[in-house]
């Protein structure tokens, strides 16, 4: 079996050892950042963003590829190039088809308060995200996962399974896969906001959740951050717990309850968060200097 691998090459790895044993790496596409240090004299290493053009399908298609991997990649590939493949191809989406399809659905998935998140691997067909399912696997959100943590458990689930895959792949093609049902479809556009605006007035398990999906730091989150609107600055949590101790009665959600080295805890409509850090003008800082520099005092609704 002929592979062209397409995406993430450095998270990949564990499929391009197994691309090894059943078959050949014939061709890689990746991105600009990553040509140079995945250069192979020996292999055809294009541009990710120059895959649909003419002048590259034409070379693709002497290789005789059989089938194409899309992994950790957004890149819409084109008719022209799928046709020319003998098996197909397929892709790593990190999110449970059909119910959460398009864009950032790991994220989508934590704010919609899921207790399950997922790796699906699908043929690759016209409609984004909608192709038959070669296999789903599952994985519990964790309290402590953040968005960040959640998509990078998501690469690695899906780096593993495409590995496992693909000897099947090699023997069967894809009369195992099973199509989707469009009744179940949700598609979530890139373009698609949140309200990045935490809102205290709420279970205080709903807070926690929602300040851990919108957090990528150190890195920028593709929902953008949560912030608290505080009155001289907006600043974001990212160092986050749901206090033990009991709310105290006659206080009002979005109160700030307390500051002190520890954290700045503020009341939600049935418990309390505890904030331990914030990210402010581009860096990590204490619960004090955060409270500090954005305007919180004790008694303040946020």
């Amino acid at each position: 079996m002929r592979v062209l691998f397409v995406g993430d090459a450095i998270s990949g790895k564990v499929i391009l050892e197994e691309i090894k044993k059943v078959g050949a790496l014939v061709a890689l596409a990746v991105p600009d950042r990553d040509q140079e240090q995945l250069l192979n004299n020996e292999l055809l290493t294009i541009k990710i963003s120059k895959i649909n053009e003419t002048s590259i399908i034409d070379k693709l298609k002497s290789l005789k590829i059989d089938l194409l991997i899309n992994f950790n990649s957004s890149i819409i590939l084109s008719n022209a190039l799928l046709s020319c493949l003998t098996i197909g191809g397929i892709n790593f989406h990190p999110g449970l088809l059909p119910r959460y399809a398009g864009s950032n659905v790991h994220q989508w998935a934590m704010l919609d308060n899921e207790r399950w998140s997922g790796v699906t691997i699908h043929v690759i067909e016209d409609k984004i995200d909608a192709g038959p399912i070669l296999h789903v696997s599952k994985t519990e959100i964790l309290m402590a996962d953040t968005g960040l943590t959640l998509f990078i458990r998501l690469i690695r689930l899906g780096s593993q399974l495409i590995a496992q895959l693909l000897p099947k792949i090699a023997k069967e093609g894809f009369v195992f896969s099973k199509p989707q049902k469009s009744s179940s479809r949700n598609f979530f556009l890139k373009s698609k906001k949140v309200d990045r605006q935490i809102n205290f007035n709420q279970n205080v398990s709903n807070v926690h959740r929602f300040i851990q999906a919108l957090n990528y730091r150190p890195a920028i989150s593709p929902l953008g951050h949560s912030f608290i609107d505080a009155p001289l600055s907006a600043i974001e949590p990212v160092r986050i717990k749901v206090a033990e101790n009991t709310l105290p009665s006659n206080t009002v959600p979005g109160e700030i309850l307390q500051i002190d080295k520890k954290c700045v805890s503020i009341a939600c409509k049935d418990g309390t968060i505890d904030i331990k850090k914030f990210w402010f003008e581009n860096k990590l800082v204490g619960a004090i200097d955060g409270a500090t520099a954005s305007g919180m005092r004790v008694g303040q609704i946020m």
